[in-house]
């Protein structure tokens, strides 16, 4: 049984306060002080401590392997306020044992546009770590994990040997995430199934107290993973569960540093990057003709595109977009991608209840989603006044 542990790097450029009286004022549509004091908590908290205990576990255990995706606008905000953690980052990729994954730079809703948006912050992305970390990727996830039969098509024309996707038994059918498959719309494409349960049991239960296993231990979680069926486990989540959504008093760290030694204890056990994974061989293809994700419990795009104010967002947005290009201008559209940047979206989620309601609430960057779209709208108002004066010109 192969283990594969892929972690996701991302932190968004958050919009400033941008009021309606502010249209017109050329007042920045970022706020970057306050992004930057985020990152540097996180970087604190989180990116350089697990890295650090990540770097150790490579040193130690060479049958160790770990696969990231790290996106365009983490690496912005790590140049400027912690480059010690792109130089970690660039030190375990060294290691040819840690893999990097292609993305959207911009970890943006462009896979729902019109082509060529989707290629070119594809192409963008695969440049940004080519560049900084020296790496080349050979497999591509989508924002969120989203996934589905035309994204598999626009992997393959872009020559990637696989992507990944939520192990959603709605398109398994039945069918165990513990194996490779292919997709049935182009065969080339190996898909790796997140196992949702064995990864929200340290990315979301680890540190509650009223869960049934807890405390989880890495001997406890050893044993659940040489118990599991299959040829490999994928194990997905969010980099900031170490040290940022669980804190380090939970024990969450010590938790990861603890893993090699854990899965080492069982033989039938082996670490592989989602590289080395998609080597097994294909236990059949998979169809997906509605996009998926790995976001809420719908597992579809409701988290962005759910309700009005969403839908009316992004359309709006597309349509700037389509003058934003016309003006040419590569400032204004770095700005509009970063406004598809998926998380301005999700803090205007409206409704939901138990878990998915919490999860929305915690990530929120506004005191409730109607200011989120009122404040989005407004930058999104100016920055159209500015590109027509552009193509006016």
């Amino acid at each position: 049984m192969k283990i594969v542990l892929y972690l996701h790097m991302h932190q968004p450029w958050r919009l400033g306060r941008f009021r309606y009286l502010d249209l017109g004022s050329d007042r920045p549509y970022i706020d970057e002080r306050r992004n930057l004091e985020i990152f540097r908590g996180i970087a604190d908290r989180c990116y350089r401590p697990a890295l650090a205990r990540i770097a150790k576990a490579l040193a130690e255990y060479p049958e160790f392997r770990l696969s990231l995706s790290v996106t365009g606008t983490f690496l912005e905000q790590a140049e400027r306020t912690a480059p010690d953690v792109i130089d970690r980052l660039r030190e375990i990729v060294a290691t040819h044992r840690v893999a990097l994954l292609s993305e959207t730079y911009y970890h943006s809703l462009a896979f729902l546009l019109s082509p060529p948006e989707l290629a070119e912050e594809v192409a963008q992305h695969r440049a940004a770590l080519r560049e900084r970390l020296g790496a080349a990727p050979r497999v591509l996830r989508m924002t969120e994990l989203a996934y589905s039969d035309e994204l598999a098509q626009f992997a393959a024309r872009e020559r990637f040997e696989g992507m990944l996707m939520e192990g959603w038994e709605g398109v398994l059918k039945g069918r165990a995430p513990t194996h490779v498959y292919q997709s049935i719309a182009a065969p080339s494409v190996g898909l790796l199934p997140r196992h949702y349960p064995l990864s929200d049991d340290v990315g979301f239960r680890f540190s509650s107290a009223g869960w049934s296993e807890y405390p989880l231990t890495s001997e406890k979680y050893g044993r659940w993973i040489a118990a599991t069926p299959g040829d490999v486990v994928n194990l997905f989540m969010d980099f900031e569960t170490f040290g940022e959504h669980h804190p380090a008093s939970s024990g969450i760290l010590d938790f990861l540093s603890a893993l090699p030694g854990a899965m080492r204890a069982h033989p039938g056990l082996d670490w592989a990057t989602v590289e080395e994974a998609l080597a097994l061989p294909r236990a059949g293809p998979v169809s997906v003709p509605v996009t998926i994700s790995w976001a809420d419990q719908n597992r579809d795009l409701g988290a962005w595109l759910g309700n009005d104010l969403q839908r009316s967002a992004f359309e709006a947005a597309k349509k700037v977009g389509q003058i934003v290009r016309r003006s040419g201008d590569p400032e204004l559209l770095d700005i509009w991608r970063k406004l598809l940047t998926s998380d301005h979206f999700y803090y205007m989620y409206v409704g939901g209840h138990g878990a998915d309601a919490g999860v929305h609430q915690y990530f929120n960057s506004y005191g409730n989603p109607y200011d989120a779209y009122a404040n989005y709208m407004n930058v999104l108002t100016d920055l159209r006044r500015h590109a027509l004066e552009r193509v006016a010109a």
